[in-house]
């Protein structure tokens, strides 16, 4: 039994590990779109200061995005390893908003982190629906912004439940 919880310790290292990671080459992505947001500054374009606030607002999702990467590696380290002296000052160390001691608070933390995502990306796309000029806007364009106000929702009633 010790061996079993001995290799679902280390496959937990390595599932945050790989969550780091991708968490790192989305951080890439949204430096790369920080370059292309300020590319436009020197290049002959209409609109320019509406292009670089949407090529900005998809940097700052690209970042969110990473931040949701970060989070869950963070969390899925703090939860799922062995209890040590080291592990607790790293604990210690954290923000208190991150200082998480079971999956419910690791759940409402990405929950949290994941609606801002939503409301930043529906921001960015409604930005550059803008300056493209595509026309009306469509009832498929009022999905996200339903599905951030169910999350938000659940999210008040599980917080109001959890007092």
């Amino acid at each position: 039994m010790k061996l079993l919880f001995t290799l679902l310790g280390n496959l937990s290292k390595l599932i945050s590990l790989l969550v780091f990671l991708c968490g790192l080459v989305t951080l890439i992505l949204a430096g790369v779109d920080f370059v292309e947001a300020l590319k436009v500054v020197f290049e002959d374009a209409t609109n320019k200061p509406a292009l670089i606030a949407a090529g900005m607002l998809k940097t700052v999702d690209f970042v969110l995005i990473s931040l949701v990467f970060f989070i869950f590696s963070l969390g899925i380290s703090v939860l799922f390893t062995e209890e040590s002296e080291e592990k607790t000052k790293m604990v210690a160390a954290l923000p208190k908003w991150l200082q998480m001691k079971n999956l419910t608070e690791l759940k409402i933390i990405l929950w949290e982190t994941i609606l801002t995502t939503f409301v930043v990306s529906y921001i960015a796309d409604l930005a550059l629906h803008k300056v493209l000029k595509h026309g009306n806007f469509t009832t498929a364009q009022l999905i996200l912004p339903g599905a951030v106000f169910l999350l938000a929702a659940s999210l008040y009633f599980l917080k109001k439940g959890e007092k």
